[in-house]
């Protein structure tokens, strides 16, 4: 950087820049320090409960080795699986113990790597000051926790890098050499035979690469320039933080580990699981039926156990039994409730007996009967998208069928259970909406009707804004509104709308020489308030071939409005 054909100032200035890089470099924080402190040995800790559980699975699956091939085979793959994460863990304790010493003043020249007793004694190249003791639960912070250069000469300068390009090699290898192991456990023989087995493998296998964190890939920036994982992640972090980089490689390697370990200990069904209690348990679809519908109900032991040699009764009577679930079907014959006594017997392990378990269930029967409800009023109207909701207790919306008679009316579903009553133009004054439903054992059953009347939305009735016209007329309320409106006071249906199309005024006044007349399109009262301004008290007006639309899109004429001024 300060050399080549460049001025002596432009030197000077790239030779300052370096200094400054390696000063900041070297200023690194005693809070950054603690940080990683924490992190390494929060990876630590969590490493070393994973190593538990892939122990206990392992152990689970060694108890039923002698008797299981399946099982026998998966403590094989098991144990390749571990080797290939020991191996690798190996390299990474090496590397930290190589660091320590390093860090402690020792030797750099034909460095062949210390023991693991180095790396585990919690004083050697730790700092043992309060200071350094503050973060609990693990090593004490390092000596040279801030420094940017032993790590760096150890992974990148000596040997050219070898040390750096094994490691990160190492840890691709483990995950590719995992990932074969259980390709090759889906294709053994013995784990194969079962297709399902087999195809679990597989199904996991590609799971565990997706979710896998144990890569340490090249990648290139932004700029486009390539990056070596070395030199992202190790070589320009301080010596604390290659530390907590190195414990969290162990942790996601024995990650992998255990996804592979459970998935192998799963494909033999040989993970020790033990329960303490037993419950039956009764689980049916629905607890309530119609008259004449079928009841039916799984009965079955928690924690289930589908080759449990298992015997079901149903009030003293056994029933039949499949893959370990009890089937208990009955027709209903008349409504109320059904309580029933389930008694199950379960072969002790060591064939000394068996262990009885009871329990009671019920279930209600209903009368075929469908609740039929129109969602504004029992009257449905003409041109208007008229809410109805059917439901049949009991169910699936989507098993009920509704269907209309008379009126010229046609039903469009909103939604299942919800429904819209449309009759564009009205024929006769009633129309029935009949149920019916599909029953779970394929039966239709009526589920009832219900009468509902066909009627016209009421005339509206025109309104200057606010002022209506059935009594004295107020001259000062009139001048104040916007827009002539169509009214359908105290009618029920809510949202109902007409829009004005158009009206003729006409007054008559002291003040207008005679009849004053004007037809306005649009519902606006702004052009006739030049006419008012003319009028007084007793003055008449008149609003008359008022026309509007309404929801049928139809347009129609309302009556005359009008009266004399106060």
């Amino acid at each position: 950087m300060a050399g080549g054909k460049l001025s002596a100032r432009q030197k000077m200035i790239n030779m300052m820049y370096l200094v400054l890089t390696a000063l900041l470099a070297l200023n690194v924080s005693k809070e950054i320090i603690k940080a990683f402190n924490l992190m390494e040995n929060s990876l630590d800790n969590s490493t070393l409960n994973i190593l538990q559980k892939n122990t206990d699975v392992l152990k689970g699956l060694a108890k039923t080795a002698a008797d299981n091939k399946a099982a026998a085979v998966a403590v094989k793959y098991c144990k390749d699986i571990q080797g290939i994460s020991n191996d690798l863990i190996t390299l990474l304790h090496v590397s930290k113990s190589d660091l320590l010493v390093l860090s402690s003043g020792g030797l750099d020249k034909d460095y062949k790597g210390v023991s693991y007793d180095v790396f585990n004694h919690k004083s050697f190249g730790r700092n043992q000051t309060p200071e350094g003791l503050l973060v609990k639960g693990g090593f004490p912070e390092l000596a040279q926790g801030d420094n940017m250069e032993i790590h760096a000469h150890y992974l990148v300068v000596e040997e050219d890098g070898k040390r750096g390009k094994e490691l990160q090699k190492k840890i691709n290898d483990a995950r590719i050499k995992m990932l074969a192991v259980m390709k090759k456990a889906s294709n053994d023989v013995i784990l194969s035979s079962n297709p399902e087995t087999k195809s679990m493998l597989l199904v996991r296998m590609k799971a565990i690469e997706a979710k896998s964190s144990l890569y340490a890939e090249d990648a290139t920036n932004s700029e486009g320039e390539k990056n070596s994982w070395i030199s992202m992640y190790l070589e320009h972090s301080p010596l604390a933080g290659v530390f907590a980089m190195l414990s969290k490689v162990e942790n996601d390697a024995r990650s992998m580990e255990a996804e592979v370990l459970q998935a192998l200990a799963e494909s033999v069904n040989a993970a020790d699981y033990k329960f303490d209690k037993l419950i039956p348990v009764v689980s049916a679809a629905t607890s309530a039926v119609l008259t004449n519908q079928m009841y039916e109900a799984n009965i079955l032991l928690a924690a289930y156990n589908s080759k449990a040699q298992m015997i079901v009764s149903v009030n003293g009577r056994p029933i039949e039994v499949l893959d370990g679930i009890g089937k208990y079907k009955v027709t209903s014959n008349s409504p109320g409730t059904n309580k029933y006594k389930v008694g199950i017997q379960v072969p002790k392990p060591n064939g000394d007996g068996s262990d009885n378990y009871e329990t009671e269930a019920e279930y209600s029967v209903f009368a075929p009967q469908a609740a039929i409800s129109a969602d504004e009023l029992n009257v449905i109207y003409v041109g208007l998208p008229n809410p109805i909701s059917v439901s049949v207790g009991g169910v699936d919306p989507k098993n009920v069928n509704v269907s209309v008679t008379g009126g010229s009316v046609s039903l469009r579903m909103a939604k299942p259970g919800s429904f819209n009553a449309i009759v564009p133009v009205r024929n006769g004054n009633e129309c029935y909406i009949n149920v019916t439903a599909k029953l779970p054992d394929g039966r239709t059953v009526s589920m009832g009707s219900k009468k509902f009347k066909i009627r016209n939305v009421p005339r509206p009735t025109f309104k200057a804004g606010s002022v209506g016209f059935s009594g004295a007329i107020s001259l000062s309320a009139l001048k104040v509104q916007a827009n002539g409106l169509a009214a359908l006071d105290n009618f029920v249906y809510d949202g109902v709308k007409y829009d004005v199309l158009s009206y003729r005024f006409t007054c008559i006044g002291r003040r207008t020489n005679g009849p004053k007349i004007l037809t306005v399109n649009g519902p606006s009262l702004a052009p006739i308030q030049n006419f008012l301004k003319l009028l007084g008290p007793g003055d008449l007006i008149q609003f008359d071939q008022i026309k509007v639309i309404g929801p049928d899109k139809t347009p129609k004429f309302l009556d005359n409005v009008g009266g004399s001024v106060q």
